[in-house]
């Protein structure tokens, strides 16, 4: 679907094109013949899960088959798994299963092993769970033991990990399919301590080497914990064109997928003074006109960002003016006075230096770009697109965003 001003509504476009260059970058940076399973839980980070996947596993750009980008995809739970499209590859459930036989978690955990979902492991009572459902169903479930080497979250503890390693495999209804950690501070390229979580967990799992698959790294990981990559890498952020720095970056240029546009619908003009939105936090120093977006903190476009925030329209700032409410903001046209109902408000932009990028949304939030992409509501649509990519910015400006202190 094309970007025009004839749609009524807000929407998300989705670049798969970006997507596939985001893929490409992320694969220059390992070892031949690391495979690459996408991170898509939380709706793909707000993009569309279900988009997403496709995009990924079953795109083509001239029209006809494609192999899929990616070797595996992941989620957080089942559920998650339940709204994916059909694809190709393996579907790993992060979530630990527990209390297997609780509630309607065992009919869950009979599904994932009918569709062949790789389940995470931490627990020795969580493995006897699946091991006895898988049994009674017939099937051999597939399971992922994930030990916690420092990250102090979800894991068996380092002590443990090679009895419950055991314990899967002395069960005959389940098949270990990996072996798994997570870093703590690999964003953080001066930090040793991935370094150290490495270490453990090669310590722990070396006897498990070409046998499954052994994976730590996200998409810091990735790019800057060397021999983090094992046999697979778990991209999230850097898949969606966000530099694991939280900054813009040349030598990883990735290119963001998403971009939020709406509709101006309302525009007016108003006499120095006057108050705007809820409790007049802002007042016009002179006549101005402003304009109405159709977005507002149900949205996702947070109250924080009230007479704070950047939209972008015919390609000039508009500041933010007044309090963000829960369906509209309101925006400040002197940037462009020939602004008109129908033209489209860019809420956030897929240019990385734009003042409505998601690092900029992010720093105005005093957040990460992931919790801006995930809390964006189901009110705005997600929509595929392939859009010509815009070039990577040119470096002196580059300099001069990233020397913001942000």
């Amino acid at each position: 679907m094309p970007s025009t001003t004839t749609q009524s509504d807000p929407r998300l476009l989705i670049s798969r094109a970006a997507l596939l260059h985001n893929v490409a970058v992320i694969r220059r940076a390992l070892p031949a013949g690391t495979k690459l399973c996408a991170m898509i839980k939380a709706d793909g980070y707000g993009h569309g899960a279900y988009l997403v996947a496709d995009a990924l596993c079953n795109f083509s750009f001239d029209g006809g088959t494609s192999k899929p980008v990616v070797d595996a995809l992941a989620v957080a739970t089942i559920e998650e798994a339940v709204g994916l499209p059909m694809v190709d590859v393996p579907t790993l459930v992060f979530q630990p299963v527990e209390n297997g036989f609780v509630g309607g978690q065992r009919a869950k955990i009979e599904l994932a092993i009918r569709n062949g979902w790789v389940l995470t492991l931490c627990s020795k009572s969580a493995a006897d769970d699946v091991a006895r459902i898988a049994s009674s169903i017939g099937k051999r479930a597939m399971v992922q033991v994930m030990i916690d080497t420092g990250l102090a979250r979800s894991g068996v503890g380092v002590s443990r990990a090679a009895e419950l390693l055991e314990k899967v495999g002395a069960w005959p209804s389940l098949r270990l399919a990996g072996v798994c950690t997570h870093f703590a501070t690999a964003e953080e390229t001066g930090n040793s301590f991935a370094g150290e979580q490495l270490r453990r967990f090669n310590e722990l799992t070396s006897s498990y080497e070409g046998k499954v698959w052994r994976h730590a790294a996200n998409s810091a990981g990735a790019f800057f914990v060397p021999g983090a990559a094992l046999d697979m890498v778990r991209p999230g952020i850097g898949l969606y064109g966000i530099d694991p720095t939280i900054r813009p970056c040349l030598d990883r240029p990735l290119r963001p997928v998403m971009k939020w546009i709406a509709p101006l619908v309302g525009v007016r003009e108003i006499p120095p003074g006057t108050g705007v939105g809820y409790g007049h936090a802002w007042h016009a120093d002179q006549t101005t006109r402003i304009g109405l977006v159709p977005v507002g903190y149900a949205d996702g476009y947070l109250r924080t960002f009230s007479n704070r925030g950047i939209m972008m329209v015919q390609g000039q700032p508009c500041p933010v003016v007044g309090r963000v409410s829960m369906d509209l903001t309101t925006i400040d046209l002197r940037n462009v006075p020939a602004a008109t109902i129908g033209d489209e408000v860019t809420i956030l932009d897929n240019d990385p230096l734009s003042p409505a990028s998601a690092y900029k949304l992010a720093q105005w939030a005093d957040t990460i770009p992931y919790e801006i992409f995930c809390r964006i509501g189901p009110r705005v649509k997600r929509v595929g697109i392939d859009p010509v990519d815009p070039p990577v910015a040119h470096e002196e400006n580059f300099d001069e965003f990233t020397g913001t202190g942000f």
